[in-house]
């Protein structure tokens, strides 16, 4: 199963996360999210399926985000599960993640 699902709007590209993300999908996640920057369009990240994920997938997303941020591309998070917003509590990434709490 792929760990995240691209889809395109003229306006926006929506990314689901899927519900595991660990280290066996961090390459996968890291090229599927290297398509949505070369889209060049404002991405919303659905966070709501998000179980459990581990340092490597966060560590893949707070890249996304940067790399993102870099290229001027707008990011909002459309209902991050509690997990996800743990995570990025405990691992001090809520500011690049843009992830408000």
């Amino acid at each position: 199963m792929d760990p995240v699902h691209i889809e395109h709007t003229a306006d926006t590209t929506h990314v689901l996360l899927e519900a595991v993300l660990g280290i066996v999908d961090a390459q996968t996640l890291h090229e599927k999210l290297s398509t949505v920057l070369a889209c060049a369009t404002p991405v919303v990240l659905d966070g709501s399926r998000v179980e459990r994920l581990d340092a490597a997938a966060m560590q893949v997303l707070a890249c996304f985000c940067r790399a993102a941020r870099e290229r001027g591309l707008a990011i909002s998070w459309q209902s991050p599960s509690s997990g996800l917003q743990q995570a990025a509590q405990w691992l001090g990434l809520e500011f690049i993640l843009e992830m408000k709490s």
